[in-house]
């Protein structure tokens, strides 16, 4: 709910930033002239930024040789595990395993991310005496920007147990 609220302040404070520049342009123009009009606006709409796209989905591979060559004989396959789902966003824990080992794994964030930045920090994933199960630890950082500027950065860690299955 916080990042529904957030996105929607985001998107009013930056309608609100080019209804103001459009009416400083139109003073300006007629007080100074067209090119200073035209010179406001680009400085004043130059500090709106893109967010980066450098970490947007960050993959762990986990394959070693041992697990290269057991792997050879056996399917590989996706595991989906939700790791959060609320009103807004999703986040997904995406595995590719072979039936027993994890051989990389990815986390994936869906919905509206409007305002935030997602980057995993670390993805760990460790077998489980039970057949087919393992134990995921994750954890990254959520960016809340505001009008292209970072304005706080919230750790979060997911962990818990799931079995290797297909996801459909």
């Amino acid at each position: 709910m916080i990042q529904l609220i957030w996105g929607i302040l985001n998107v009013s404070l930056f309608l609100g930033l080019i209804i103001f520049c459009a009416k400083k342009a139109t003073e300006i123009r007629k007080k100074v002239g067209l090119s200073v009009a035209i010179l406001f606006s680009f400085f004043a709409l130059s500090f709106i930024t893109r967010p980066s796209n450098e970490q947007k989905d960050k993959k762990f591979e986990f394959e070693n040789r041992e697990t290269e060559k057991q792997s050879l004989n056996r399917n590989t396959y996706l595991s989906k595990i939700t790791l959060e789902d609320d009103l807004c966003t999703k986040f997904e824990l995406n595995v590719i395993c072979d039936g027993e080992n994890a051989r990389s794994a990815l986390i994936q964030r869906t919905g509206f991310m409007g305002g935030t930045e997602w980057s995993t920090l670390y993805i760990n994933i460790n077998k489980t005496e039970k057949k087919n199960t393992f134990q995921y630890q994750a954890g990254g950082t959520r960016k809340w920007i505001l009008l292209g500027i970072e304005i706080y950065s919230e750790y979060k860690e997911f962990s818990g147990m799931s079995e290797f299955k297909p996801a459909f």
